[in-house]
């Protein structure tokens, strides 16, 4: 039977071996290598390091706290319950309508497809006015400027007031304007040259014509006809 002397002596020569002498002289060199970094370390990063804790501790109980209240821990009174249930509610609402608002910004969606603006709706009202009182050229002149105004607007035309209709025909065909739509400006545009400076008289059908060629160009631009 192996007595106690024994046992103590067996123990020391285990102890003592190169394994449990080396892990006992790599620990009090990482015990060493630690102090020597606290002792580097200036006292305002521990201090910040400390502060920051703290602030985590407190926000994390205060979150523990809310949601606690709101009955995710524990139990909860129904009126709390409630009002709970309305705040998510509330939440969505603003949520989708963030989503629905960007969704309408975003590049390709309907809301950026280009759409004539007030002051082309208040052109085109004015002309209508005029063409009840039966100044039909005039009201016709006056869709011709808000149709223009309108292709400006679109970048599909480059045109200042003072160009003669001549280069406003030259700016039309190399413009993006599509084909059809600029060879019926164009065409428009020479019957109310004629009648504006050769032959003067009230043209009805020709206003209606100038009104129809701007519903589509407007309809074009804004993608709802190809």
């Amino acid at each position: 039977m192996v007595t106690d002397e024994q046992a103590r002596q067996a123990a020391d020569e285990i102890l003592s071996g190169r394994e449990f002498a080396r892990w006992q002289s790599d620990y009090e060199s990482w015990l060493a290598m630690l102090e020597r970094i606290a002792e580097l370390t200036p006292d305002w990063l521990i201090s910040a390091f400390v502060w920051f804790a703290e602030a985590i501790d407190v926000l994390l109980d205060r979150l523990a706290g809310f949601l606690e209240f709101f009955g995710v821990f524990g139990d909860v009174e129904e009126g709390v319950g409630w009002v709970a249930v309305c705040l998510l509610v509330a939440a969505l609402i603003v949520l989708g309508r963030q989503w629905v608002v960007r969704m309408a910004e975003a590049p390709g969606s309907a809301a950026e497809r280009r759409r004539p603006g007030r002051d082309h709706a208040r052109a085109v009202k004015a002309a209508r006015d005029l063409a009840r009182d039966g100044h039909y050229l005039e009201a016709a002149h006056r869709v011709q400027l808000a149709t223009l105004a309108l292709l400006i607007e679109f970048d599909w035309l480059e045109l200042a007031r003072s160009d003669p209709n001549q280069t406003l025909r030259d700016r039309v065909r190399a413009s993006a304007i599509p084909k059809p739509e600029a060879g019926r400006l164009i065409e428009l545009v020479d019957r109310l040259e004629t009648l504006w400076f050769s032959e003067p008289r009230e043209d009805r059908v020709l206003f209606e014509d100038w009104l129809s060629l701007d519903e589509r160009i407007a309809n074009v631009a804004a993608g709802t006809i190809a």
